[in-house]
């Protein structure tokens, strides 16, 4: 598992620290690079036609009885629309944005341009500027020069610098605007403090002001937030010179203007859109503009919670129809049985997005003679393998794996699926001309669980999960009642959530992960502590409803994970089955690797042999006895205490020694137990604090473990 991939935007920002400092009006993202906004905002003055602020009082005078302590806010009264309109630029005409609008090129700081185009859905009037944005694309700057800013001549200070700002995503955008000359001596900012920010309702909003482009100044910033649409306008009058720069003296003397750009980007596909910039001698023209009014769209069911919300959009996709397309340029060579396809996922906010995976079948599955199925989900740093594909089609299953981060192979031909840079996210401009559907969103590590639901990556990993279920159910060669989900570390995580909401599944082997991560004593807990995804992600939320066969398989010193969870997860489910094991480390080869994977679900599904389990469970104390249904095929039985001396805890210190992680610090000790036919006792030792019991059972030359649960000796 890569705990490091969760935020790659924020990394390349703060790499980015340095430089970014030195290049005028692109030193930081707001809120996620190195010099975020004020942690004490001011917002944005109020204002009406007369530019005065607007009063805070309710009318009451001095000698009245004083204002109760939350009084009601009494609603802006909207400016009177503009009568003057000196338009700078309406971007209907532009066919070449570098031209008009000289983008500045910020890639010696890693930061891509986004993809610019012309739309008329957000737009005020006419067309608006549209950008695409990626992970990279958290600044723009653009410089306006020309004879279109001839009209600061006829500019007056107690004028507006006004723009049309609409952000239908969830990424916000902050807006820094410069005035000054051609020759770069004079440079001065308008004061975000004094902006005055209407949406199309006529509610005036208030902004977060800061300073994102570091060497500007003090309030020379402004973020509009994500939903907005609306105009921005900021009194001409307020012009404070650029740190460093003479302070433009004159109005008439502009001949320079640059629009600094600072989207908190989400995920790719996020977009801001600017129009109808003019000078105006109001803050707002039109408040209903003449493009589409999204506010007439359709509503939605409401609902009382997030997680009633999340239930019914999970739930809709058990009836849903999985569309695919099959994509031959990308079949894996090496493996002739496996084919690649593009599946349709979920939406992001608005748009469509696309899911790649393998797909493969064991040679003779046809529709007069079915086989078993079962859906593979990777782990972080992981991608589709077509190996673990064909592994499960060597053992009479069909399999598909999914790619739950959003990656597909980065060119044809590809033989190194292990490589990352076998792999790619970026989806190039020619492609989403014709096929505008973007990759979903990528590991987050859970930190996106207070936004919308349909932007979250869980959400989109575990509907995946549910639409590959939906496609191998409708494949004629496949018995739709023995379709099995297997996932390793954070693919874990995802089928711990995933068999919660689809019931569908005849058995479930999540692999490292489980549930009751929130009391994990691994860098896991934070994940699941992270504001809002206890409350909506956890696992053991709804566990307990879980009735297919569960095979919790973990390891016992995993760093990622620890035991006391999967524990927990097993006894939650009514036929789970845990399987704790010795050196095994943490990786897809060994989360793949394990025999007791491929034995419990040819129990589940082809009516073979079952692992051992307890028929009863160790009580408390130290004298142990129990007894375990032993499968007809055990050749051999033999049990053992697994033990730790102290309560399981987890250090930076830990007897791993993994640089930036903590690992667990105990050693383990065993004991031989007494076995007798299927009767297991023992009596153990004074030291011990917490165990569990190992049972192995030899059939068919190969050892297969499973085991009691975690608990304590008190």
């Amino acid at each position: 598992m890569d705990k490091n991939r969760k935020h790659r935007s924020a990394k390349i920002m703060l790499l980015l620290t340095l430089p970014a400092l030195l290049l005028t009006g692109c030193g930081n993202s707001s809120g996620t690079g190195p010099d975020p906004v004020d942690t004490e905002p001011a917002a944005a003055t109020v204002t009406g036609t007369s530019g005065d602020p607007a009063s805070s009082t309710d009318g009451h005078s001095a000698t009245d009885a004083p204002a109760p302590a939350t009084p009601t806010e009494k609603p802006t009264a909207v400016p009177d629309p503009s009568t003057v309109t000196l338009v700078i630029e309406d971007f209907n005409d532009i066919t070449d944005v570098k031209k008009s609008l000289s983008p500045l090129d910020l890639s010696y700081f890693g930061i891509t341009d986004p993809v610019f185009s012309f739309d008329g859905e957000y737009a005020q009037e006419g067309l608006a500027l549209v950008n695409t944005l990626s992970s990279s694309t958290w600044c723009q700057a653009f410089e306006l020069t020309g004879k279109r800013l001839n009209v600061f001549k006829e500019a007056k200070p107690e004028y507006y610098l006004r723009i049309w700002v609409a952000a239908p995503d969830e990424s916000d955008v902050g807006l820094t605007f410069c005035l000054g000359t051609k020759s770069g001596k004079y440079r001065s900012y308008l004061d975000a403090s004094k902006a005055i920010v209407t949406d199309v309702s006529g509610r005036v909003e208030k902004c977060v002001i800061g300073n994102d482009t570091s060497d500007a100044g003090e309030n020379s910033s402004l973020r509009v937030p994500s939903g907005f649409r609306g105009y921005v306008a900021l009194p001409l009058g307020e012009l404070i010179p650029w740190k460093n720069y003479d302070g433009i003296d004159a109005l008439e003397n502009v001949n320079y203007l640059k629009i600094d750009a600072r989207p908190s980007v989400t995920s790719v596909g996020d977009r801001y859109v600017l129009d109808a910039l003019c000078i105006s001698d109001s803050p707002v023209a039109a408040l209903q503009p003449d493009g589409s009014d999204q506010s007439g769209q359709e509503e939605g069911p409401v609902f009382a919670t997030k997680n009633e919300e999340l239930d019914y959009m999970l739930s809709e996709l058990l009836t849903r129809e999985a569309t695919f397309q099959y994509c031959p340029e990308y079949d894996p060579v090496g493996y002739p049985g496996v084919k690649a396809l593009w599946l349709d996922g979920v939406k992001f906010g608005r748009k469509d997005t696309k899911v790649f995976a393998y797909i493969g079948f064991p040679e003779g599955a046809s529709a007069s003679k079915k086989v078993p199925a079962v859906v593979l989900m990777h782990g972080g740093g992981g991608y589709a393998y077509p190996n673990w594909v064909k592994l499960w089609n060597d053992r009479g299953y069909a399999a598909i794996a999914v790619c739950n981060t959003g990656y597909y192979p980065a060119k044809t031909g590809i033989t190194d699926f292990f490589s990352a840079s076998s792999w790619t996210r970026s989806v190039p401009k020619e492609v989403l001309e014709t096929d505008p559907r973007v990759m979903p969103p990528d590991n987050d590590g859970m930190y996106s669980s207070t936004g919308s639901i349909d932007r979250m990556w869980m959400y989109h990993a575990v509907a995946q999960t549910i639409i590959a279920n939906n496609l191998l159910r409708s494949d004629s060669r496949i018995d739709p009642d023995k379709i099995g989900l297997t996932g390793i570390s954070w693919g874990g995580v995802i089928a711990s959530i995933a068999i919660g909401y689809d019931s569908r599944f005849a058995f479930a082997v999540p692999v490292y992960g489980s549930g009751y991560l929130h009391e994990a004593h691994s860098w896991q807990k934070d994940n699941f502590n992270s504001t809002g995804t206890r409350e909506l992600w956890e696992p053991s939320l709804r566990l307990k409803d879980v009735k297919m066969p569960v095979l919790w398989l973990c390891w016992a010193d995993d760093n990622c994970f620890s035991v006391n969870s999967n524990s927990k997860s097993c006894l939650d489910t009514e036929r789970g089955v845990l399987s704790i094991i010795q050196n095994m480390n943490h990786g897809h080869f060994e989360g793949w690797g394990r025999e007791e994977i491929y034995r419990f679900a040819d129990w589940a599904v082809k009516g073979g042999e079952p692992l051992a389990v307890p028929k009863t469970l160790p009580g408390k104390g130290r004298n142990v006895s129990f007894e375990v249904e032993l499968p007809s095929d055990a050749s051999v039985f033999s049990a053992r205490v697994c033990y730790v001396d102290a309560p399981l805890s987890y250090s930076a210190g830990g007897r791993l020694k993994i640089s930036g992680q903590d690992t667990i610090d105990q050693e383990w000790h065993f004991v031989s137990c007494d076995v007798n036919g299927g009767t297991v006792s023992v009596t153990l030792p004074e030291d011990a604090y917490s165990y569990y019991v190992e049972l192995t059972v030899r059939a068919g030359g190969c050892n297969y473990i499973s085991c009691t649960p975690f608990i304590d000796v008190n």
